[in-house]
């Protein structure tokens, strides 16, 4: 008997736990290193001179802007008029764009005293008039409001304004998911690192009780007490050996209790999957806790039968561990 190690799911849990890393930093580079306003800028993504297309990320070069919003939207958002200008600042044109209260870019454009030459860019999201999410009736809305201002209503785009909130909401959702990608990354790598740290517990509990094995695995089969290779159990001396996946390891001289324990997956009221586990309860909390589980393999309704021979073997070898439940109502925790 070679020394088994979950070398599968060592490996299957560091592989998820980088692809979740790739997404958390793929989410958050996407915002952060890609679709910024300068990024958006300098590749010529700017609005006005790309095509219109609502829900698309541009680069708003702003060179003026009316100090009051000219309306305020249903959840708070505001409109503010802006003048916006292409890659030439002599080629320019008049829309609205759509901030949060409070916003601190309406702060950056107080601040900056000639908006024509030191013009704000910011990124934003192009929002097409009553499109789904947009505010609606816009284009009649906003006409209605620059009537009055033949130079503006001429030089208006009047059926899409621009959104800085969708689109910091969009980066704010990159976030979030960036920050849960990265937590499962970490649990992932936490996962593997503990299996593995456990599985060398396991085997160096066995070679520190039996210094005969010479950090070996190959006499275990051929002195051990009990083996069934389908369920994966094997008892060798004191120790109780779980195979199947995980390598895990229990001195019995330490057990009060031992019983079979069937988690029950389901899905729409049908069983997806079972997990056999036994359940080995001690009160020698300076060995383990309460309670430790090891895992076995099911092999369907027939699992508990093929286990009574291992009962018998632990009921002869080990006659004050008490075997299943205490009672059927009520596990024996």
């Amino acid at each position: 008997m070679t020394e088994k190690r979950n070398t599968k799911g060592f490996v299957g849990l560091i592989i998820a736990g980088v692809l979740s890393l790739i997404v958390a930093l793929g989410a958050l580079g996407f915002f952060q290193f890609y679709q910024t306003a300068d990024n958006l800028y300098n590749k010529g993504n700017i609005f006005g001179e790309v095509p219109m297309k609502d829900k698309a990320v541009t680069a708003v070069k702003i060179t003026g802007y009316a100090e009051n919003p000219i309306a305020t939207i249903d959840g708070g958002t505001k409109l503010y008029l802006i003048e916006f200008s292409k890659t030439d600042n002599d080629d320019f044109g008049y829309t609205s764009i759509e901030v949060k209260e409070g916003d601190k870019l309406i702060e950056k454009l107080k601040s900056t005293d000639d908006l024509v030459a030191n013009p704000v860019i910011v990124a934003a999201k192009i929002r097409k008039s009553g499109a789904e999410g947009a505010v609606r009736n816009y284009t009649s809305e906003f006409k209605e409001t620059i009537s009055g201002n033949e130079n503006i209503s001429k030089l208006a785009e009047t059926e899409y304004y621009v959104s800085v909130y969708e689109f910091d909401k969009d980066r704010q959702f990159a976030y979030i998911v960036a920050g849960i990608a990265g937590i499962i990354a970490l649990v992932f790598f936490y996962s593997a690192f503990a299996t593995r740290k456990g599985e060398d517990k396991a085997y160096n509990e066995l070679y520190s009780a039996y210094p005969e094995l010479n950090y070996s695995m190959d006499t275990v089969l051929e002195n051990a007490t009990y083996v069934d290779n389908q369920l994966g159990i094997v008892l060798y001396k004191h120790h109780l050996l779980a195979t199947y996946k995980n390598f895990q390891v229990y001195d019995l001289t330490k057990a009060e209790r031992i019983y079979h324990y069937v988690y029950t997956q389901k899905s729409y009221g049908m069983t997806v999957s079972r997990t056999s586990q036994l359940i080995v309860l001690t009160n020698d909390k300076s060995y383990r806790r309460k309670k430790t589980s090891l895992l076995i393999k099911n092999v369907g309704d027939e699992t508990d039968d093929l286990l009574q021979p291992f009962f018998y073997a632990v009921s002869q070898e080990f006659p004050d561990i008490l075997l299943g439940y205490e009672n059927k109502s009520k596990r024996p925790f």
